[in-house]
């Protein structure tokens, strides 16, 4: 039988969608050595952070980068900053694994040619979830922020996003569980009055 456009457009969609949840799971092994990384020189956008990391990976190699970043994992316990950024950073990356996954189960469904099924409905539920955790998570590491720092700075970062983009991504995903499950609910009782 052969594929629809929509059909093919999924099977690419799955493949990029497994490609990014394998990068996502590895990433994650790095978070604490970035961590250290970020508190101690600076941001990425820091020029000398550049200037350390081109010269990490030229005169030292990928591998040697490799072992700072996972050596980071000693830090989590004696600096609470490196910590606290690591467990933001590990959340959110099972979180956004998760939604990987779920998005992996939806597009399986279409590439079956039955997408109105109660368990798409339940895959974006748990996405919908997922996004609400990071959503949670960053209104705890900006109040933690801002302890911390006792200044208003955090609110103008990245961060503050987060809480906003996330929950209405949230929102989303809801209401796209709550159309998947009616489709479902409307196809099985076409299905059964045929």
């Amino acid at each position: 039988m052969e594929r629809t456009a929509v059909q093919r457009l999924a099977a690419v969609l799955r493949t990029m969608v497994l490609v990014v949840f394998a990068v996502n799971l590895v990433c994650m092994l790095f978070v604490p050595g970035m961590a250290v990384v970020w508190l101690d020189r600076g941001t990425m956008a820091d020029p000398e952070w550049r200037k350390a990391l081109a010269w990490a990976l030229r005169e030292r190699g990928f591998l040697f980068v490799g072992t700072v970043c996972l050596g980071g994992f000693g830090s989590m316990f004696e600096y609470a900053p490196v910590g606290v950024l690591s467990l933001f950073f590990w959340v959110c990356g099972a979180c956004t694994a998760s939604m990987l996954w779920q998005a992996k189960r939806v597009l399986d469904t279409i590439l079956e040619g039955n997408p109105f099924q109660t368990r798409n409905a339940r895959a974006l539920k748990r996405a919908a979830v997922a996004c609400w955790i990071i959503s949670g998570m960053a209104v705890l590491r900006l109040a933690w922020w801002l302890w911390f720092d006792r200044s208003a700075a955090p609110f103008f970062t990245y961060n503050t996003l987060f809480i906003a983009g996330f929950l209405m991504a949230g929102l989303l995903f809801q209401v796209m569980s709550a159309l998947f499950r009616q489709a479902a609910e409307l196809k099985e009782d076409q299905d059964l009055t045929i």
